[in-house]
Order: C-alpha cells, then structure tokens, then sequence
C-alpha cells in the first residue's frame, strides 16, 4: 500500500523546485498534468519520505526513473549512480543545448539515457517551455 505525503511536504518539495521537474527542468506550466513528488532513492530501496529524499520530477521523467538508482554510463558502459537533485549541482552534470540536455559526467550521462531526458515528445515540450521564458536552468 503506497502512503501518501502530507499536503505541506508536498508544498515544501514544489516550492523548494520552483515548480520545475528537478531532472529534466521542464516547468509544471508547460504540463496540464500535475507532476508528481519522485523518492530519489525508492522505497523499495528503504528509502524515506524526508525532504533529502524527495524531488520534482515530471511524470516522464518519474515514469523511466521508477526505481532506479542506477543506469549504465553510455560513454563508458560502467554501471553510475543516477544524479541525486539534493546532493549534485545540476549544471555539474548536464548542459543545456537547445533543445537537447547532455550529460558532461558519468552521472548525468546515464540520467539521460535512463529517464529519457531527449525522448523526442520532451525536447519538444522544454524548446517550447525556453521559447515562452518559462525554462529556469539552474546555476
């Protein structure tokens, strides 16, 4: 039985992303489907419901990373840890070239690939989203 989180943990989460999926930046106004509240580290993994564990993710970015906590590195094929919203600096690990993301560390290279961050149906919504100056790329 999933337990759901409280109404001001989910605000915490929303407010603390500025309402941006915290993997592939999509803005949750660029979605008419409201994006849900991703465990980094599942539950199945013992994960918990603190804040150090929850991010924002859209429901494309939080539909292939289900699970995961690991992909293979494309450059390398070496098993990585998938970036961590709380412990890494997004722009260590990913660029922004319109209207692609690309990881520049093992980390963000098998993020790409494991969430489908280039899907096309998702470079289409984020050129979209930068279009209209909603896009917020982190620091």
């Amino acid at each position: 039985m999933t337990r759901a989180l409280s109404a001001p943990i989910e605000q915490q989460v929303r407010a603390r992303a500025a309402d941006a999926c915290e993997y592939c930046r999509l803005p949750q106004l660029a979605s008419p489907l409201t994006f849900p509240i991703d465990h980094v580290i599942a539950r199945q993994h013992d994960g918990d419901d603190s804040l150090d564990n929850l991010a924002l993710a859209c429901q494309f970015c939080n539909g292939k990373k289900g699970p995961n906590i690991a992909g293979l590195d494309p450059g390398t094929g070496q098993l990585t840890r998938l970036y961590h919203p709380r412990r890494d600096r997004w722009a260590d690990h990913f660029a922004w070239t319109p209207p692609a993301i690309s990881g520049i560390t093992p980390e963000g290279r098998a993020t790409v690939a494991v969430l489908g961050m280039n899907h096309p149906a998702q470079r289409v919504a984020r050129q979209a989203a930068a279009d209209a100056g909603l896009l917020r790329l982190p620091s």
